[in-house]
């Protein structure tokens, strides 16, 4: 298969429901299969850089900037901060994005799947989605079943939300700092390159919408939307995750009516799966396209 040069991006923006304008960028042929990528909390649309490398370049591939990350505007209240507001965002896009008649595989990395999760129940979601990749996520007790805090009980959960809601600066950006970040979000096969780009990303991130975000997180419970995804769903996680270890996987596997069971572990991969194994993700992405997208008859 031909490797995908990521060229020059096609960037817009689009208004979210109550205004925020979120950077979006649109990659391969327009008139090929789309697919829509969401990512995770504290990083980027280019967490996703090395799948879309490794995808089938006749794929149309549609990445956009969760709000407060990137490019995408920062919200100017709390009010801004949801799993609503997420659904609204990806949908937005979708609608945006997604021509009118067709739909798309739509993926998600951590939070870009809990986006995904909270939008099942959403119109536009329905009419847009073919398929479902969920990599790397949870929809509910995220802070309970996290060990990237190794201290027992209570002790351990009080610290993975403090991880998550604070507004303070992770440290300068420097070796020290991104080993602390790889102990916590990576496996014990990533090479030096991996650590380095996910402490840029991270550190690339605002403070207070990091914080706002994880405050989110720290409280999500997404089982009943998550419910609502019927369309084929692919859930995959690091056997090494320890932000959202493989109990949410394969809790997901069982809650969504649309999951292949069992949810698939990856050897060797912690929590950044679009960092750490591009090319599985992108066999599945490839996969989901050729066999729910370009078969299928557009609808009138």
């Amino acid at each position: 298969m031909a490797t995908r040069h990521l060229g020059r991006a096609r960037e817009f923006r689009v208004p979210s429901a109550d205004g925020t304008l979120l950077h979006v960028e649109v990659r391969g042929p327009e008139d090929g299969p789309t697919l829509v990528l969401s990512h995770c909390w504290a990083t980027s649309l280019s967490s996703w850089g090395r799948v879309v490398r490794a995808l089938d370049p006749g794929l149309r591939v549609v990445l956009y900037d969760q709000r407060g990350h990137g490019r995408s505007q920062v919200p100017l209240t709390r009010a801004g901060y949801s799993t609503d507001r997420l659904a609204d965002d990806l949908c937005a896009v979708l609608e945006a994005t997604v021509p009118e008649g067709t739909r798309a595989v739509v993926a998600g990395h951590s939070m870009g799947g809990m986006t995904v999760m909270a939008s099942a129940p959403r119109p536009a979601f329905a009419d847009r989605a073919a398929a479902v990749l969920l990599t790397n996520t949870g929809c509910t007790q995220l802070v309970k079943r996290s060990t990237a805090i190794p201290l027992p009980g209570p002790l351990g959960a009080l610290g993975s939300k403090l991880f998550l809601t604070t507004a303070l600066p992770l440290g300068p950006a420097n070796a020290a700092t991104a080993q602390m970040l790889r102990f916590i979000v990576l496996g014990s096969a990533a090479d030096p390159r991996t650590v380095r780009l996910c402490a840029r990303l991270v550190h690339d991130c605002g403070t207070v919408p990091r914080a706002r975000w994880g405050g989110v997180l720290s409280t999500l419970d997404l089982d009943e939307a998550a419910r609502r995804i019927t369309v084929p769903t692919t859930v995959l996680v690091g056997a090494e995750d320890k932000f959202t270890p493989p109990w949410h996987a394969h809790h997901m596997a069982e809650t969504i009516p649309g999951a292949s069971a069992p949810a698939i572990e990856v050897p060797g991969v912690g929590h950044m799966g679009p960092l750490e194994c591009p090319d599985v993700l992108a066999d599945h992405l490839n996969r989901l396209a050729a066999e729910h997208l370009e078969a299928e008859p557009a609808r009138v």
